[in-house]
Order: structure tokens, then sequence, then C-alpha cells
């Protein structure tokens, strides 16, 4: 079995408690308020963010050329998503210039920041790629709920194939990833990655 799936299989768990939290099946249902959600995107730009930087770092530290090509791609991928939720930002009236990050999303960002700096470009991916992944497996379970749906957009962007695709390329390189790492150290990576993601939507289920 390859790395990634078994590592998505490892912490399935956590993927379905984040699916089933109150935020996320708000958007489901089309009935999360407002505000909440413009507090979700808010913050989810100071990830982005993060998220952009760990790319670049993962490119510094590669060695492989088809690596390299790979995650710079990926960079530009969020970068597209950055550029998505400035235009959501105006859509729903957020301000980002008065924006300051809140707990659960420096958590998240620290976590991001501590592994590209200190650790080795697979490391990085193992604690990139679980953001990817559930994000594609959330949108798809909720792709039926976009009828007056006022989230629709948002269920659109991550059930959408070209999304799941940037989340195959991800693992594509660690799959295939040559020098010798820890797997250990991957699946405690990935699990932490993913339990920072069930706090951020939970931070969003207080309504």
């Amino acid at each position: 079995m390859l790395i990634t799936k078994r590592l998505w299989e490892n912490n399935s768990e956590l993927a379905s408690l984040s699916l089933k939290t109150k935020f996320v099946q708000g958007i489901r249902n089309g009935n999360l308020p407002r505000n909440i959600f413009k507090e979700y995107l808010a913050q989810d730009y100071f990830f982005l963010e993060s998220f952009a930087k760990a790319y670049g770092l993962a490119v510094s530290k590669s060695k492989d050329k088809s690596e390299i090509k790979s995650l710079s791609q990926l960079l530009v991928g969020v970068s597209d998503e950055l550029i998505l939720h400035e235009t959501y930002a105006k859509e729903w009236e957020i301000d980002l210039s008065t924006n300051y990050i809140k707990p659960a999303t420096k958590n998240y960002t620290d976590f991001l920041y501590d592994v590209s700096l200190k650790l080795s470009s697979v490391e990085i991916m193992f604690a990139m790629t679980p953001c990817m992944r559930l994000y594609s497996w959330i949108g798809k379970n909720l792709s039926d709920m976009i009828i007056n749906n006022p989230y629709k957009e948002w269920i659109l962007t991550y059930s959408d194939e070209s999304f799941d695709n940037l989340a195959k390329s991800l693992e594509k390189i660690i799959d295939n990833y040559q020098e010798p790492y820890d797997i250990n150290q991957a699946n405690n990576l990935y699990k932490k990655a993913m339990e920072l993601e069930l706090d951020f939507f939970n931070a969003y289920s207080n309504f």
C-alpha cells in the first residue's frame, strides 16, 4: 500500500470527526451563520499564507529536479487559492487589512513554520498533505448539497477534480520519494496536522 494511502487510513477517524463538526455540517446544510463563515475565511487566509511559505521551504530543501518542479506548481496552486480567498473577501465584505490571527489558526501555522524550518522536504510534505486530502474528501462528501446553498462556491472549489489533482500531485511526490525517512515521524506529522485541522473546524462550531 502506498504510504500516503496508509497514512490517510491510519487517520480516517480524525477525518470523520472533521466532517461531523458543526462547522462543516453547517456548510453542508447551508445554515452556517454568515458571520462564522466570514471569520473562518479571514483566518484561513493566514493559513494559506503559511502553506505557501511551507511549499517554498520544501522547494529550497529538495534535491530532486522533478520534485522541485512539482512543488513549484503546487505553490502556484496555493497562490491561486489566495486570490480566490481575496475574491471571497470582497464578496463577503471581509476587511483582510484588519485581520488578526486567532489561537486555533496560530497553533496550525506555528506547527507548519516549525516543521518547515527544522525538518526535511519530505517531512514538510507529510505535514502538508493532510490538509489537501482532507479538504478534497470533505468537498466530495458535500458535493450533493449545492442547490440553493449559500456556500455552493466553497463546496464546488474543494469537490472539484482540479483540487483533488493538487492533492494527488503532493501525494505522488511523497509516494515516489527515494531517500529514507522515519515512518513513525511521518505518521506523527500527518496525525498532528489532522488534529490541528479538527481543532480549526471546531473553532467555528460554536453557534
